[in-house]
C-alpha cells in the first residue's frame, strides 16, 4: 500500500533538514493562513482578511510549500508567493480527528492538517500541537524588507554567515536555534511580556556558576521536537526511539535545575524515559529485521527465543550428551545438513543399542545409520525458527512502545518547548556576559538615549575593538546624517534598529545603556537591490519599498533610510529625499534616522526643529583621510567621494578630473543643462586640455597643502628626504 507520499513540505527524514530553521507548509483562505511544522510539531495560525498582509506574512515566515483549494490558487499565483515555493491543491477538509486537532480555527488550519494526513496517514496528528492562534496586534511589525536590509537572517548574498542570527546564536539545541528565530522574526510590543522574558534572562546572568552547569546539560539534549516527529514516520527505528528516550532523560535533569517553573508532566517523560532505556538495547541497531533491539528480561517469550537463537550450538551439545548417556553409546553424534537438517549418527557397531520406541531411522548409510527422535525434532523447529520468531516479536514489542510514545506526543511536545525556552533564555544571557551587553530600559515619553551602542554582528568580526557611538533623540524627530560611504553611517543606523529589534524579542543589548521607545514597527530602506524577474530596476524597487513605507509609518515607527534617491539624476533624486523626508517630519511623526549624500536637504534643520544634523567624523591629515566612525553634531563639510574613489583604485586620471570637476561645480560654474550634468561641452582637444591643466594645479595644489601640514620637528632627515621624492614623483 501507498503509506507516505512526499512533497517539500512533507519530508521523509527530519534529519536532513536544517535544524534551526522551523520547515513550513501555509494554507490560506478568505480570512486566515494556517502554518504547520509536521517535523516538530508545531500548528498555528493568524486571522488575516486583508489578501496584501497575507501574502507578506508567508513572505517573512517563507514557507516552502503552500496548500490551497482551486479558489485561492489565482491569488497565490498574482502575489507572486511562488518564489522558490510549491503550490499543492488540496480541497477536503478532513473528517472528526482534524476537525478536533483544529477545533475553533479557521477553514485553512483543517485543510491544512487533512492534507498532513492524506500525505502521511493519521498518525501524523498525534505529534502535532492543536492549532494555537497567534496575533500580530501585540507583536512588532518587521516587514520582510526589514529582515532582508537588517540581515537579520541571512546577508544580501544569503549567507547564513554575517547574519543577526548567526551572531547572537548561542543555543545548545536545534529546538532553541528555532525558538530564538522566531523570537527575532516577532519581536514583542507589550511591555509585560518582554519584561517577562528579560527577567528571565537576567536570572540566568546572576549565576554564572549555574549557568555554565545547565548549558553542559542542555548539549545532551537533542531535537526533542523533531525526535517526537519522527516517531509517525514509517521510516522510524530503534536510534530514534532511543534518542527520544536520552533526551527526555536530560529533558528531566533540565527541570531539576529549573524548580521554580510549573513543570507538568514530568513525571509522563521520566517514565517514558526509564521504559525507552529499559526496553531498547544500549546500542541497538537501524534495522529492525536483524534483531538485537530489545533487552533481555522484558518478555520471557522472547528471553527464550534469544536464548535459542545465540545459543543454540549450546542446546545441541546438552542434548548430544543427554542421548549418550541414555543410549551408553559414547559415538552418537547430532549433525546437520541443509537436507535432513538434524539427525542423530549412530554407526553399525553399536545400532543394537538404539531404542526403537524413541529412535526414527531416517537414512542407511555404509558406516552408519541416522535417526530422529521427537526431542530433537522439536528443538529443530525451535531453533531453525528462533530467529524470525524472534524478530517478529522484537518488533511487535518496539511498536507497541512507538505507539505508547505517540500517545504521550502532545504533552511532551510541551514540555519540549519549555526545554528551548530555557535553552533561549540561557544563550541570550551567555551571549550578554560574554559581549557585555546591558539590560534595555523602556521610556515612557518615547524618547531614546543609547550610551556605547555598538553593531552585534561587525562587532565579532572585526579584530580590533568597535568604536561604539551615543544617540539621543526625542518623540518624534529625526537625525539627518552626511559624509562619506566607509564612514558607518549605515552600520550606525543599522545597530539602533536592531538594538530595538533585540530588545523587543527580550534580549539585552550592545551598549552600556539604552532607553528605548516601544515601537509598533521597524522600517527600513537601506542599500541597492533589484528584481529583474518582475522587471523592476534598482531604482523602482526603492521607490515601490519607500512608497510601502510612508504608507505604514506613524508616531510609533522606527524607520530608518539610507541614500534615498540615487537611482536617477541628481536633481531628480535630491528631490524625491526632499520631499520623502518633509513626509515623514510634517505627517508620520515617527522617529527618523536619514543618511544622504545630498549635503543641501541639511537646510531643513532650520525650517524644522525636530530634524537634527549629525555627521560621522573624519580626521584628515597631509591629504590622507581616517575615517573614526565616531558620530558627531552637525552636517559634514565634505562627501570624501573622490578620496573612496581613490581606495578603490580607480586610476589616478579619473579621479584627477573629477577633482578638477568638483572644484568647478563647488566654485558654483553653471551649465547650460536644466539638470546638473559633470561633462562640460568641450572639444576633445579642449576636454584634453583641461584636464592636463587640472591635474597639474591639482598636484601642485596637493604638494602645497602636504608641506604645510608637516611636522618638521619630528622628522628625521631620511623621512623629509623621502617625502620630497614623493613630491617630485607627483609632479611629474
Amino acid at each position: 500500500a501507498v503509506t507516505r507520499i512526499l512533497s517539500p513540505g512533507m519530508v521523509y527524514d527530519p534529519d536532513t533538514l536544517d535544524g534551526a530553521r522551523p520547515h513550513y507548509v501555509a494554507c490560506l483562505d478568505d480570512k486566515s493562513v494556517s502554518f504547520l511544522d509536521a517535523t516538530a510539531g508545531e500548528a498555528f495560525y493568524f486571522l488575516i482578511a486583508d489578501p496584501v498582509k497575507r501574502a507578506r506574512l508567508i513572505l517573512s515566515l517563507h514557507p516552502v510549500e503552500i496548500v490551497v483549494s482551486q479558489q485561492h490558487r489565482d491569488e497565490v499565483s498574482a502575489k507572486s508567493l511562488t518564489h522558490g515555493m510549491t503550490v499543492s491543491l488540496h480541497e477536503d477538509l478532513g473528517g472528526d480527528e482534524v476537525r478536533t486537532l483544529s477545533a475553533g480555527g479557521p477553514e485553512s488550519a483543517r485543510r491544512l492538517l487533512s492534507y498532513a494526513v492524506h500525505m502521511q496517514g493519521a498518525k501524523i496528528l498525534e505529534t502535532v500541537l492543536p492549532f494555537e492562534r497567534r496575533d500580530l496586534s501585540d507583536r512588532m511589525d518587521l516587514p520582510a524588507t526589514a529582515l532582508l536590509h537588517l540581515e537579520i537572517f541571512a546577508t544580501y548574498k544569503g549567507d547564513l554567515k554575517g547574519s543577526l542570527f548567526q551572531a547572537i546564536n548561542r543555543c545548545k539545541t536545534s529546538s532553541g536555534s528555532r525558538m530564538l528565530r522566531e523570537r527575532l522574526q516577532f519581536p514583542l510590543s507589550d511591555i509585560a511580556s518582554i519584561e517577562r522574558r528579560l527577567g528571565e534572562v537576567d536570572s540566568w546572568r546572576k549565576d554564572v556558576s549555574r549557568l555554565q552547569s545547565l548549558r553542559s546539560t542542555l548539549a545532551g539534549l537533542g531535537d526533542v521536537q523533531r525526535r517526537l516527529g519522527k516517531l509517525s514516520s514509517p521510516s522510524v527505528n530503534p536510534r530514534d526511539l532511543q534518542a527520544l528516550g536520552e533526551s527526555l532523560k536530560v529533558g528531566v535533569q533540565i527541570a531539576a535545575m529549573t524548580p521554580d517553573r510549573p513543570w507538568r508532566g514530568l513525571q509522563l517523560a521520566q517514565d517514558l524515559a526509564t521504559e525507552i532505556e529499559k526496553t531498547i538495547e544500549a546500542e541497538p541497531p537501524v534495522l529492525l529485521k536483524n534483531g538485537g533491539v530489545i533487552r533481555r528480561g522484558v518478555n520471557p517469550d522472547l528471553d527464550f527465543l534469544i536464548e535459542l537463537s545465540t545459543n543454540s550450538s549450546e542446546l545441541i551439545l546438552q542434548l548430544e550428551a543427554s542421548e549418550r548417556a541414555k543410549t551408553q553409546i559414547p559415538s552418537l553424534k547430532i549433525r546437520f545438513n541443509n537436507v535432513f537438517g538434524y539427525f542423530i549418527e549412530v554407526t553399525h557397531t553399536h545400532k543394537d543399542k538404539i531404542p526403537r520406541d524413541r529412535y526414527e531411522r531416517k537414512q542407511t548409510l555404509a558406516n552408519a545409520e541416522r535417526y530422529m527422535t521427537a526431542e530433537l525434532s522439536e528443538l529443530e523447529t525451535k531453533v531453525l525458527s528462533a530467529q524470525s520468531r524472534r524478530i517478529e516479536l522484537e518488533t511487535q514489542i518496539f511498536h507497541a512502545l512507538v505507539e505508547r510514545s505517540l500517545k504521550q506526543s502532545r504533552e511532551l511536545l510541551r514540555l519540549a518547548n519549555a526545554w528551548a525556552e530555557i535553552d533561549v533564555d540561557s544563550a541570550l544571557a551567555w551571549i550578554s556576559l560574554e559581549q557585555d551587553y546591558c539590560r534595555p530600559h523602556f521610556t515612557s515619553d518615547r524618547g531614546l538615549a543609547i550610551c556605547g551602542l555598538r553593531h552585534p554582528v561587525i562587532e565579532q568580526a572585526l579584530s580590533i575593538p568597535f568604536t561604539a557611538n551615543d544617540l539621543t533623540l526625542q518623540k518624534s524627530h529625526a537625525l539627518l546624517l552626511t559624509g562619506p560611504n566607509m564612514a558607518g553611517k549605515s552600520t550606525l543606523m543599522r545597530s539602533v534598529a536592531i538594538a530595538a529589534i533585540l530588545a523587543q524579542m527580550g534580549s539585552f543589548v550592545p551598549a552600556k545603556e539604552a532607553k528605548l521607545p516601544l515601537f509598533e514597527r521597524v522600517s527600513t530602506r537601506i542599500g541597492a537591490s533589484d528584481s529583474l524577474s518582475e522587471g523592476l530596476s534598482t531604482f523602482m524597487v526603492e521607490m515601490k519599498e519607500t512608497a510601502e513605507l510612508l504608507k505604514t509609518a506613524n508616531q510609533n515607527s522606527l524607520v530608518v533610510l539610507d541614500e534615498i534617491g540615487r537611482g536617477t539624476s541628481t536633481y531628480d533624486g535630491m528631490s524625491l529625499a526632499q520631499a520623502i523626508l518633509e513626509n515623514l517630519l510634517d505627517e508620520r511623526g515617527a522617529m527618523v534616522l536619514f543618511a544622504t549624500h545630498y549635503h543641501e536637504l541639511t537646510q531643513l534643520t532650520e525650517r524644522y526643529p525636530q530634524l537634527h544634523s549629525g555627521h560621522m567624523r573624519i580626521h584628515e591629515k597631509n591629504g590622507d583621510v581616517t575615517f573614526l566612525h565616531q558620530l558627531t553634531a552637525g552636517p559634514a563639510n565634505k562627501s570624501y567621494g573622490i578620496h573612496v574613489a581613490k581606495l578603490a583604485g580607480l586610476p589616478s586620471s579619473v579621479t584627477v578630473r573629477a577633482a578638477g570637476v568638483l572644484k568647478k561645480l563647488e566654485a558654483g560654474a553653471q551649465f547650460d543643462s536644466p539638470q546638473l550634468s559633470l561633462i562640460e561641452a568641450l572639444t576633445p582637444a579642449q576636454a584634453e586640455a583641461e584636464n592636463a591643466l587640472t591635474q597639474s594645479k591639482l598636484a601642485v595644489f596637493e604638494v602645497a597643502s602636504d608641506i604645510k601640514g608637516l611636522e618638521l620637528s619630528s622628522m628625521t632627515p631620511l623621512e623629509a628626504l623621502n617625502r620630497i621624492a614623493k613630491w617630485q614623483q607627483s609632479l611629474t
